[in-house]
């Protein structure tokens, strides 16, 4: 099996029993309430390195930020590497790029990912 940066955190999740108790998955659960506060907690992080540290910061927060996400597409039950693959082909039919503010804009081509069955 490939190791994906997602696999990698579901090990680590793993090892550390975040991915042991029977109802991690049920929406709501204690463990997606934490681990979300544990996004957040990583995203004021970024913002902060970014702000007033260097770029060596910026760059362990930002992993932090991607490691802490992964962790809860995780505790959702759902494979964080087939729903980034689903939205990459989402966004290439943004294509031809339309862009508003600096932004891609969805075009008239754009189909949004489904997600449901994840």
């Amino acid at each position: 099996e490939t190791t994906t940066n997602a696999s990698m955190v579901k090990t680590w999740m793993q090892l550390a029993g975040q991915l042991s108790a029977e109802d991690y998955k049920n929406h709501g659960s204690v463990y997606q309430e934490q681990q979300l506060s544990f996004v957040e907690e990583e995203f004021y992080e970024l913002l902060h390195a970014f702000n007033h540290e260097g770029r060596e910061q910026t760059i362990k927060e930002a992993i932090d930020l991607i490691w802490t996400a992964y962790g809860f597409i995780h505790l959702l039950g759902v494979d964080p590497n087939e729903a980034f693959e689903r939205i990459y082909a989402s966004n290439q039919t943004k294509i031809p790029f339309e862009f508003k503010d600096g932004k891609v804009q969805k075009g008239k081509n754009y189909v949004p990912p489904y997600l449901g069955d994840l």
